[in-house]
């Protein structure tokens, strides 16, 4: 069975306002591929994502499905409600996000504040376009044709360290769908 979560729209918006808080600047394509390295490393240490959202492997590298809807205000994709969760910590003025409030906290785990951590510390400070570059190398974009979701057991490829995670992922009835 294929592993899926399920998207949690408090736990993206306060992921976006905690990226925002911590880069300056940070533009739309900065979150969308650092919430997939995010998401990518509280999976395979954890076994689960960050956000729950799934991504698509788009000409640009991975996207955040339904985060990009929010972003958007695609309300009929996404519905209201997850549009105002990341409204109300700011909005997209053209590409950049204006971050208006703090992040909630608590909707956070420790291990994803952890991850999110390691994740501004080791990519935060490149460009929208190094992260580009750097996710077209991932064997998950690599593997999926254009404009199609990924599968997360890609997620897994060239981490043989988290294949006991994979493994249990895939029989866990709750998480595959």
């Amino acid at each position: 069975m294929p592993i899926s979560f399920e998207f949690r729209p408090e736990k993206f918006a306060s992921a976006v306002a905690y990226l925002a808080e911590r880069i300056p600047n940070l533009t739309k394509k900065q979150i969308c591929k650092l919430l997939f390295y995010a998401d990518k490393e509280h999976l395979l240490r954890y076994g689960r994502t960050i956000t729950g959202d799934k991504y698509h492997a788009l000409p640009k590298g991975h996207i955040p499905t339904k985060g990009l809807d929010v972003m958007n205000g695609r309300e009929r994709r996404v519905g209201a409600k997850a549009i105002a969760a990341l409204q109300k910590y700011g909005r997209l003025n053209g590409w950049v996000f204006e971050l208006h409030h703090p992040p909630d906290l608590k909707v956070f785990s420790k291990t994803d504040r952890m991850v999110l951590n390691d994740i501004v510390g080791r990519l935060g400070h490149l460009s929208a376009d190094e992260l580009e570059e750097l996710s077209h190398k991932e064997p998950s974009w690599v593997q999926t044709p254009r404009n199609q979701a990924i599968p997360f057991e890609l997620f897994f490829e060239g981490h043989p360290e988290a294949e006991h995670i994979k493994e249990a992922l895939s029989e866990d009835p709750f998480v595959a769908a």
